[in-house]
């Protein structure tokens, strides 16, 4: 296994960490101002506890999932191990569950590269390929739902603006792979040398993040990506829809992949860690669509968010205290970037 040559420290920004907690505080408050507290705590005394419980039993399997999709993704030029994979995979959940602005996608980043070798700028590359991935999944379904379902105006207006982003993004990563060795070059030339950037080599992390692409050269490898990507989202599916037989909703499969849909681009907004309110707003009002009364959607919200995020705070917690007591890994290599 190749070693990191070098390592530098690379701890994330927090600009734009009040905007985020402003923006679940007032969801937050939103939500208590249109819903019966008591109603809530009602709803959720009468869950059934085994949908709910094989909802926790699909976490883990997607989570199996996901990791091995990442091992796809960063082959062919590094590698990593599946169980290193799940690893920094859940103590990026932690890191997301406890600090704003999703920056648990760098912890992951930087601790495969402690464990594993594989450089931080090749890492953070396979997470931008795997956005493309989950985010094109979750419009294809949101397409599939509208040949069946009248969506709400909210719904429509919020994918055209979303899709607009995620198209422009799509095509300009596209284009700065195929022109990866120009580009890189003019980031040799113009950026490293800035005194503001010196020794933070930027040019060779858009090298390892515009390489990341290159996995889409082998036929193999590509269907890995796509055949995990099916799986997990089917199982993610799935696990939204025992949460609404677990709370009595009495909607169908297309209620569920709604909410999932809706909750998964709603994420994207900033908002305090583990989404804390622009989840549970975008539950109701998605759940709303489809007749369910708000204070029973809001209890659902409440359940399958403490579920989701519990466990996967919790196995990252696990998985975070086992690498430290090994002395395989440390705090500050949640933020190291290696080279």
């Amino acid at each position: 296994m190749r070693r990191p040559q070098g390592d530098e420290t690379g701890r994330p920004g927090w600009g734009g960490a009040a905007l985020g907690v402003a923006v679940s505080v007032g969801c937050v408050v939103a939500l208590l101002r249109t819903v019966d507290p008591v109603q809530v705590g009602e709803a959720l005394t009468r869950a059934h506890l085994m949908p709910l419980g094989l909802s926790v039993a699909f976490t883990v399997i997607t989570v199996a999932c996901r990791a091995w999709r990442w091992q796809a993704l960063i082959l062919p030029e590094e590698r990593t191990g599946f169980w290193p994979a799940v690893e920094a995979t859940l103590v990026g959940y932690l890191i997301i569950a406890l600090l704003p602005g999703r920056v648990g996608e760098f912890s992951r980043a930087s601790l495969v590269g402690r464990t594993q070798g594989v450089t931080t700028a090749r890492a953070i590359g396979t997470i931008a390929v795997e956005k493309l991935y989950d985010v094109g999944a979750l419009f294809l379904m949101l397409g599939a739902l509208a040949l069946y379902v009248p969506l709400p105006l909210w719904a429509r207006a919020a994918a055209l603006s979303v899709g607009g982003v995620f198209g422009a993004f799509i095509i300009a990563f596209g284009v700065a792979a195929v022109g990866r060795m120009t580009l890189v070059g003019w980031f040799e030339r113009h950026v490293d040398p800035l005194p503001t950037l010196r020794g933070r080599r930027i040019s060779v992390l858009a090298s390892g993040v515009l390489g990341a692409a290159s996995s889409f050269r082998s036929p193999r490898l590509v269907a890995a990506q796509v055949g995990a990507s099916v799986v997990l989202w089917g199982l993610a599916i799935g696990q939204t829809y025992l949460g609404t037989l677990a709370f009595d909703l009495g909607t169908g499969w297309d209620a569920a992949t709604f909410m999932l849909v809706a909750t998964n681009l709603g994420m994207t907004v900033p908002s305090a860690p583990a989404s804390l309110g622009v989840y549970h707003g975008i539950t109701v009002l998605s759940l709303e669509a489809f007749g369910v009364d708000r204070d029973v959607a809001l209890a659902l919200a409440i359940g399958m968010h403490a579920l989701g995020f519990g466990t996967l705070a919790g196995s990252g917690a696990i998985c975070l205290a086992a690498g430290m007591v090994r002395r395989r890994f440390g705090i500050a290599d949640l933020w190291r970037w290696r080279t």
